[in-house]
This record gives structure tokens, sequence and C-alpha cells, in this order.
């Protein structure tokens, strides 16, 4: 028995010195295609507006597809899209009767595409990372700002007529910051684990700190 354990625990050993040798190892990502699917945590935040209004933004995790090229071993361009639909409480303060307070709660819609560019310090299947972005991403409050309507005549359905809600929300500039690592599975499958700083133009805005992690092929 005791032969045994030791027998297990030398080829425990001897697999675990392997595959550190095997991640150590040089890459062969230059000049493929990679593509990912990327989880995007963000923690619990709560802002403070003027006059005592405020807003607390639940936790949630958010989800991403991205797209990149090595250009060589060390660096890679691409692009992403990414998404989150988090659950909010808003305090509204009247301007009329500020003690009148009202407080509700509804869904922020957050989506994001830009360009990517990733640094890999080391040209080995296992290196740490650092990263930056640039795009555009569109906010919306689910809040009712107008409702439209109208009729027209339709050449296949005839007389018709329909309305919709616009909402209130933004689009504006945003841009990324992060670092993390990447580890190569095999040839084909390669895993990241990171953080990014995400911050956004538009007035009052604080940044996002995510944390996130992806799963990918890589390809010809």
């Amino acid at each position: 028995m005791i032969k045994r354990c030791l027998f297990m625990i030398a080829l425990v050993a001897v697999s675990a010195s392997a595959a550190r040798a095997q991640m150590s190892g040089p890459t062969s990502r230059a000049r493929l295609w990679d593509f990912s699917v990327q989880t995007r945590y963000v923690g619990e935040q709560t802002r403070d507006g003027a006059a005592g209004s405020s807003v607390s933004i639940e936790s949630d995790l958010g989800w991403g597809l991205g797209f990149g090229y090595n250009v060589n071993e060390r660096f890679d361009v691409g692009f992403f899209f990414s998404w989150r639909s988090t659950n909010y409480t808003a305090t509204v303060v009247p301007e009329i009767n500020p003690e009148d307070t009202q407080t509700y709660s509804n869904w922020l819609d957050t989506s994001t595409l830009a360009v990517s560019a990733d640094w890999n310090i080391l040209p080995k299947r296992f290196t740490p990372y650092v990263s930056g972005a640039l795009g555009w991403t569109l906010m919306n409050t689910n809040i009712p700002a107008d409702v439209y309507a109208g009729c027209w005549y339709d050449p296949w359905y005839g007389y018709v007529c329909a309305g919709d809600v616009a909402t209130y929300g933004v689009d504006v500039f945003s841009y990324s910051i992060g670092a993390g690592v990447r580890l190569e599975v095999s040839q084909a499958v390669f895993i990241r684990v990171g953080y990014d700083y995400n911050g956004i133009d538009l007035e009052g805005a604080d940044g996002l700190n995510i944390f996130r992690v992806d799963a990918g092929i890589t390809m010809r």
C-alpha cells in the first residue's frame, strides 16, 4: 500500500512537472485568429446625484464575443462586442417638494463595440498580458421618454397602425485598459483571466472595475 501511494505521488509529480514544462514552452499563435466568449463581472455600485438623489446598481455578470488576429507571438489586434443588463434602484428628489422623495427600480442595458489590442509579455503558452480598447457604448435606462404612433398603407398588409416608446439613454465614447494572464491549454484552446478598468465620456459617470474570464479557440 505504501509503495502504491509513493508510486502515485511520484506519477503526479512527474505529470505536473511535464505539464509545467509544456505550458512554459514556446507558443505557435503567430498569424492565427482568436475567437473568444467572454464573461465580465461588475460589482455593486452606488452613485450620489444632486440634492440627495442617488442610484444603486446591482452586481451582474455580463457577456462578450471577441475576435483577434495574432500579428506575432506577442501582439494581437481585434474587436469585441459586450453586453450587460443590470437591475438598479433610483431615488428621485422633486424640485418643488424635496421632502417628497420617490424610489423606483428598473433595468439598465449596456452594450459596447470596441477595437482592442493585447500585448503578450512572453512568447510562451503561459504569459501575462496588458490590453487596451477604444469603442462606443450605448446605455438604456428603460425609462419611458415619449410615445410615437402613426398609421400607413403597407403593400402587403394594407392599412397599418403602430406605436413605439422611446426611452432615456445615451451613446458615448468609451475606453478600457487591463491586465491579466493567458494560458494556452492546447494549440487550439486558450483561457484568459484578467481585470479591466472601463471608462466612458459622460460627465458624472464613474469608471467600472471589471473582472473577466475568457475562453477561446485559436484557428487559421
